[in-house]
Order: C-alpha cells, then structure tokens, then sequence
C-alpha cells in the first residue's frame, strides 16, 4: 500500500473513531513501528492530527471563520506584500476573476496601475476598492453573505459557467499538501471549486497563518493549483516539502 493510501485510510479511521494507537496502525497496514511513527510524523507537519501518548487524534478543525474586521487587519503588512508580488503576474488586458478574501483584496489595491483589465468577481469589497477605474467589471450573482461581503451559492456556480477566465485569484481558510485547499463555507468551497475548474490558470494567494491548517470543506487538491503566493515567513520546512511535492512557489518579501 502506498503511503498516500495509508494516510488516507488512516484520517477515514480516525474520523469513525477519534482515535488510534500505534499498534492498531502496525496491525491494520501490516506496517512497522518505524512506518506507523513517521505516518503520524508526516501527518500532524500537515497539521491533519495531533499526536498523543501511543497514538494519535484528528486535529479538532476550526468551524468557526475569523470575523472580515479582524482579518482584514491581521497579518497585513505580508497580505499587502503577496498582493504586490501577484500584481506582477498580471498582464495589461488580461481577463481575471477575483475571488472573495482579505489577501485577494491587496490584490485589487495592487491592480490599480494596470491597464484594459477584464475582472470578474464574487466580493463586493473588491467591487467598491476597483469601482473608480475603467476596469471592465462584472459580479457574480448569487445570494449575499452580508458578514463577509460576498457573493455565494448555487447562482453563483451557474453564472461562471458563461465567463471566460484566464486567471483566477483565489484564498483558502486552510492549505495543506495532504488535504489540498480548504474553506469555512461550504457555499464559498463549492463556488471556489468551480472557479478552479472554469480558469485557465489559478493563482491562490495566502498568508502563513493559512498552511498546515484544515478547515471545514474541501475545496481542490493542491495539485489545482498553478502557482502559490505567500510571504517570505512561511516555515522554511514547509517551503521545502512544497517545493519537493512540485508545487510552484513563491515568496513576498515585506
């Protein structure tokens, strides 16, 4: 069995049973000691589980999203940073699609010296940031999440179906190389799903605080994604394993 298999059988046990000790693991993958330790390893770097004495726990998720007010302040000096250094992957004319999130707004900010740009967009933040240019825009229809400012639902996934996007700027709740990217809202998970799926290029922008973290819904495997921005902190381990996985990545300086 490849280890892929195993992790994923062992987070499918874990779920029906909230815990497993390591000769459970050793009997149930005819693994040994050693293997079953460096699963539990490579799975709680994900921050998938948390191991405990013989054994391990699923990591208890967050259920609960961080208010817009508080996150659009945190971390902000690095969100300001990975927007500028994804302005640079963005060319005069192209057609974008701008995903609802807190770093996806730096991008909008940092958008504003480009020219003959095409941007669609779920959030109503990036609509009232980008309203005074001649940006060509147009917003995803859908039912509104006033707490969050955006735009959501099954609308929402039809109306991408008549966009052409060539590159889409999209957030997560949580990013891991185990479990791809994550999101608090189901609704939001499934539009962002779609998104991935209609553009011919996706970028996820995210600051540190997003990796190593599983939330609520799955979104894509992170193999979706064509290129990751983040900032120059991100543990230099997490840099590595990304890297080795063949994920392209790269780094904002502040």
């Amino acid at each position: 069995m490849l280890p892929q298999e195993r992790y994923s059988q062992l987070i499918q046990f874990l779920q029906e049973h909230e815990i497993i000790k390591v000769d459970q693991m050793m009997k149930r993958f005819d693994i040994s000691i050693e293997t079953a330790r460096r699963d539990l390893n490579h799975l709680e770097r994900e921050g998938i589980i948390k191991k405990i004495y013989g054994g391990a726990t699923l990591m208890k998720k967050e259920d609960k999203e961080p208010a817009t007010s508080d996150r659009m302040t945190r971390n902000l000096s690095e969100k300001t940073a990975i927007g500028k250094k994804c302005a640079e992957f963005i060319s005069d004319g192209d057609s974008i699609l701008i995903e609802v999130g807190t770093t996806t707004l730096q991008v909008a900010k940092a958008l504003r010296s480009k020219k003959n740009l095409m941007i669609i967009t779920n959030s109503i933040h990036v609509v009232n940031e980008l309203m005074d240019t001649d940006f060509e825009i147009y917003v995803v229809g859908g039912k509104i999440r006033h707490g969050e400012g955006s735009i959501s639902g099954a609308v929402s996934m039809f109306e991408l179906e008549n966009f052409h996007i060539g590159k889409a700027i999209i957030s997560a709740g949580g990013v891991t190389l185990e479990r791809g990217l994550s999101d608090y809202n189901i609704e939001e998970a499934l539009v962002r799903k779609k998104v991935v799926e209609q553009s011919q290029e996706t970028i996820l922008v995210a600051d540190n605080s997003k990796f190593g973290h599983n939330v609520l819904a799955h979104v894509c495997p992170i193999s979706a994604v064509d290129l990751v921005i983040t900032g120059a902190m991100l543990n230099p381990e997490l840099i590595t394993r990304f890297e080795d996985a063949n994920v392209k990545l790269v780094l904002a300086d502040q």
